[in-house]
């Protein structure tokens, strides 16, 4: 170990080019790190490749996780989910790299496989797990126990992670999104209606989600159907006109149909719709006009709705929000909920549903919270999901429109302050530099130097006289792995569970039969890759892997 050397860190996460939650906080959070000169930085990029043209920006070492569809790998990649994020490459990269620190901003599902490596005891492992809902599943809490640092997206979700775990789980602390507040910011909301053609006098109510299951656009587009309904009963039909619903999503999608929500809440004629053209770029709003429709400007038949691969720059973005009267999140829950932060820097208060993350969104911007209707037990996920009360809502927004304008602009201007207070990017980074620095004046080191013990290999099935499938387990965590207590972790606990049910349930319709043969198998598996590791760190193997000769290339220019 050197301890006078840089302290080198190593991000998992979506590529730090691609416009995404994740891959907007690794870039934000690397650029950082990088400038400070005082650590040795590399990044693990999912959906990044070799000789990416979308790189040109890092100025730290990075390795390319994905693949192309021609390449002959690809079959590999596709054949488990979690080698998108990073699995299938996961040790190469740790034995090229040598990291002291290994952390990780995702959910569960695309972190979780970074707990079953064989290199796990080489490196200091963080996670920033999307924590939107209460209880966490038990194998989720295992896997964060097992970390050495937690950090969360939200206060809320800290609270839920320290009650489930009693107080075990190292949270260091929340390190929230930042916005860019150069971009996202109050404008000129009367030209931002002339550019988009919307009357002057318009009152908008808006919201920016993806069209995805969670997301309660029935919901939404009902409640603001009961709000036309009370605005037309206490003949306020001139406050009614000016009303819309603007709703920046994207359809079709895994989601709702959009169409016929619209048409079952007869609101075709009040609900707004972002376009973008996939030929020049050109960027308005409109009534529903379908998936897809003529661009005005260049006329071609090639405008959609915005989607993850088409969408608004964040300067178009920005003139959105500008365009709302009253911001409005609805979901059964948010891991954070960047949109509604986005929409507070541009000035726009927020209505937000009392749960979840969106419980710091009320604490932090002043939100209005919207309550909670229902409690409900989701199938897919075993959590507790909400639904918010319409009615509460619907009665919010006729509240809101009342409000004399000074007051209004008082509150817009409050909300802006606020958000750049909250949440800004300078205040997350310096959460994670703080404990990246304590742990350098700590003079730790990861010890790469050190190998471990070859295990014996689980060629067969172990022939024993004992019948009970736990002392089974025991057996081979003993004589294999030498780790008995690893029968305590929650995955093997999972394991024996489905060998004594016989099957094992992967989702709500996926049933498949399962034995102990299936444990051998997992344990086997677990087994030689340990072995394989341990041969590589012995023999100084050196890797000749396109994406590990990229990320060396890469860093020398």
């Amino acid at each position: 170990m050197n301890p006078k050397s840089k302290l080198k860190i190593l991000m998992c996460s979506e590529a730090s080019f691609i416009n995404s939650g994740f891959g907007v906080y690794t870039k934000e959070l690397l650029t950082r790190l990088h400038n400070t000169n005082k650590y040795e930085i590399a990044e693990f990029a999912s959906y990044g490749f070799v000789n990416d043209p979308r790189d040109s920006s890092i100025s730290w070492k990075y390795y390319a996780n994905g693949v192309r569809e021609d390449d002959p790998r690809h079959k590999e990649y596709s054949s488990r989910g979690d080698n998108q994020f990073g699995r299938w490459r996961f040790e190469k990269v740790l034995l090229d790299f040598k990291p002291d620190v290994v952390f990780d901003i995702r959910d569960y599902w695309m972190t979780a496989y970074q707990r079953m490596s064989p290199l796990r005891k080489f490196f200091h492992w963080i996670l920033m797990p999307t924590v939107d809902s209460s209880p966490q599943q038990e194998e989720w809490i295992d896997t964060f126990l097992n970390a050495d640092a937690i950090f969360t997206y939200s206060d809320w979700g800290a609270e839920v992670l320290k009650a489930q775990s009693s107080g075990r789980i190292n949270y260091v602390g929340t390190a929230s999104p930042g916005v860019d507040c150069n971009i996202f910011k109050p404008k000129d909301r009367l030209k931002i209606k002339q550019k988009f053609n919307l009357p002057a006098d318009s009152i908008i109510i808006g919201s920016v989600m993806r069209n995805q299951k969670r997301k309660l656009f029935p919901e939404l587009f009902a409640s603001f159907r009961k709000v036309l309904d009370i605005l037309e009963s206490n003949q306020q039909n001139n406050i009614a006109e000016k009303l819309f619903l603007y709703v920046h999503t994207s359809y079709p999608d895994m989601g709702w149909d959009i169409p016929e929500i619209l048409r079952q809440n007869r609101i075709i004629n009040k609900v707004l719709f972002s376009y973008i053209c996939k030929t020049c770029g050109h960027v308005y709003c409109s009534k529903f006009q379908g998936p897809s429709t003529v661009c005005k400007k260049c006329m071609n038949k090639s405008c959609s709705l915005p989607s993850v691969t088409t969408g608004f720059n964040q300067n178009d973005l920005s003139d959105i929000y500008n365009l709302f009267d009253l911001y409005v999140q609805y979901s059964i829950c948010e891991g954070f909920g960047m949109p509604q932060v986005e929409a507070g820097a541009c000035g726009v208060p927020i209505a937000t549903v009392n749960y979840s993350a969106m419980v710091d969104v009320v604490n932090n911007l002043n939100a209005y919270p919207i309550k909670i209707k229902t409690e409900f037990k989701e199938l897919e996920t075993k959590a507790i999901r909400v639904y918010p009360d319409n009615d509460d809502l619907a009665k919010y927004i006729i509240d809101f429109i009342k409000i004399p304008k000074p007051i209004l602009e008082k509150k817009r201007q409050e909300v802006h302050e606020l958000t750049h207070e909250k949440y800004n990017w300078d205040v997350a980074f310096r959460k994670w530099e703080k404990y990246f620095d304590q742990l350098d004046s700590s003079g730790y080191r990861a010890d790469w130097s050190t190998g471990f013990d070859i295990f014996p290999s689980l060629i067969q099935k172990p022939e024993t006289n004992i019948s009970n499938h736990f002392d089974n387990m025991l057996l081979v965590l003993n004589n294999y792995l030498k780790e008995p207590s690893m029968i305590g972790q929650q995955k093997m606990l999972e394991l024996l569970n489905c060998a004594d049910y016989g099957f094992a349930q992967n989702g709500p319709t996926s049933i498949n039969q399962y034995s102990m043969d299936n444990v051998y198998d997992y344990i086997k598996m677990y087994i030689e890759n340990h072995n394989s590791s341990q041969q590589v760190i012995a023999q100084n193997v050196k890797f000749e892997d396109d994406f590990i000769a990229y990320a060396h290339i890469k860093n020398q220019t």
